[in-house]
């Protein structure tokens, strides 16, 4: 290095006049000193082009390979550079290049003569365009070209002044977002999407429909899950209670993200069945629908399967339920009685009236039990004129013979059917556990015994098991 550069070094002198047989020795070395340095410099500032080269290819090499068109401003707005994906997506044709790059203000005016900004006066479009530029902001916004293509600007103002600007060609992902809100818009039932941080990413209309969301509650954007939850709460759809308490609980619950499953019934009495399916990435599904009437008809059928069509009390399938769980209270040593029930001189009623007015008759004498039983207590029918009570909480015999006796006198009192007045009796067995019997079966056996018993001396009466009949 010393030799190269003293070489150059007394060439820089010989070129500045300076003889190397002149006398004048300090002369000489503050020349020599003087053209190191500007050689130096020379050299350095080569170094630095160099480097500047070896970066503008580079920045060439990425503009290239960038997934979209990108182009670069200077301060003045000249046109720096720009790939060719740009062209391709934007349809720039080479004639716009043809004398070198073009100008911001050129650009705007091209894309103003062919459409791309819409109708209007030519000049004052790319004014409109020039005085938004003037401000040099960042950016980002979607432009819909003429052809139907969506592209994705983005600009980014440079410290140095100037700009640059990406574009991408996103008219696919919006074909995908059209195709996905055409589903959710005929996905039967609500739906809404939530990201890993549980901000809403989609929710069709259907569900803000059948949760009566307002519009109000979109207008900065889709919520998040938690702004959810506190509207809800306010609104009463948790029913009474702190809402900041409830919107925490509800939190603590998603944030597990585990896939879940319930009915929620809202203020306004409808059922919404929800259910939650975490997703891949730790995003969140959930999906509502409106099972308000078929829920009612579930409870239906379950209530048809339990109980009389006819007169609308318990049927023998949960007359057996509740008998077991009556026993089962008496092991514990809660006396219960099973009264067996006949109605006398019933069939004389249909066979002079008709059937209709012997149902109608059941459901008088259906109403009436009603009327006399209390909440503990059981009352099925277990065949046309045969009834079954199942008594619970009583201290001893004395408590069945007191509703036994309340029975006969409240069914036996007249009906008034229509034009007709009618008169029935009643007969009753009573079998207790545990002084008779622990198991249903042989407390139906011996209250049927105490019913037969009870017949055969006279009817319209009611009699206790005893043990020997």
């Amino acid at each position: 290095m010393e030799i190269v550069m003293s070489s150059s070094a007394s060439r820089l002198v010989s070129d500045q006049g300076i003889s190397p047989s002149e006398s004048d020795v300090e002369s000489r070395q503050a020349a020599t000193y003087a053209a190191y340095e500007r050689n130096t410099l020379t050299f350095s500032r080569l170094g630095n082009l160099e480097k500047l080269a070896e970066h503008v290819d580079m920045l060439e090499c990425v503009m290239e390979f960038f997934p979209g068109g990108i182009v670069l401003y200077d301060k003045d707005l000249n046109m720096v550079m720009c790939n060719e994906e740009l062209k391709r997506i934007l349809e720039y044709p080479e004639s716009l290049f043809a004398s070198g790059l073009p100008n911001m203000e050129e650009i705007f005016r091209f894309n103003a003569e062919r459409g791309e900004y819409g109708e209007g006066d030519v000049d004052e479009l790319v004014r409109n365009k020039m005085s938004l530029v003037d401000e040099m902001t960042d950016h980002e916004y979607e432009r819909e070209r003429p052809n139907g293509t969506v592209v994705q600007v983005r600009g980014v103002s440079l410290p140095d002044g100037g700009f640059l600007t990406t574009y991408q060609d996103v008219t696919k992902q919006h074909q995908h977002v059209s195709q996905l809100q055409a589903l959710l818009d005929n996905f039967p039932g609500g739906i809404s999407l939530f990201d890993k941080d549980l901000k809403m990413v989609l929710i069709n209309e259907q569900n803000k429909e059948m949760n009566d969301y307002a519009e109000e509650l979109f207008k900065d954007g889709l919520p998040t899950l938690e702004e959810m939850f506190r509207y809800n709460a306010e609104r009463g759809e948790y029913g009474e209670g702190d809402v900041e308490e409830q919107v925490s609980h509800r939190m603590e619950l998603a944030e597990q993200k585990e896939a879940h499953t319930y009915d929620r019934k809202r203020p306004n009495g409808t059922v919404l069945e929800v259910r939650g399916v975490p997703l891949e990435g730790s995003g969140f599904l959930t999906t509502y629908r409106d099972v308000t009437e078929l829920r009612k008809n579930q409870e239906k059928v379950v209530y048809l399967a339990h109980h009389d069509v006819l007169t609308g009390l318990p049927n023998r399938l949960l007359l057996q339920d509740r008998l077991h769980q009556s026993i089962a209270l008496a092991k514990r040593g809660h006396l219960m009685a099973l009264h067996s029930v006949d109605l006398d001189k019933f069939k004389p009623v249909n066979d002079v009236y008709g059937h209709a007015i012997g149902d109608e008759l059941l459901k008088q004498v259906a109403e009436r039990f009603n009327k006399i039983k209390r909440d503990t207590d059981t009352i099925a029918r277990t065949g046309g004129d045969e009834f079954v009570i199942v008594q619970v909480g009583i201290n001893d015999h004395e408590g069945a013979e007191i509703l036994a006796d309340r029975v006969i006198k409240t069914l036996s009192e007249p009906y008034e059917i229509g034009e007709h007045t009618i008169q029935i009796g009643v007969s009753i067995g009573v079998a207790l556990a545990p002084l008779d019997a622990m198991d249903s079966d042989e407390l139906f056996k011996l209250a049927d015994a105490a019913l037969y018993d009870c017949k055969a001396s006279g009817r319209g009466r009611y009699k206790l098991y005893s043990n020997g009949g």
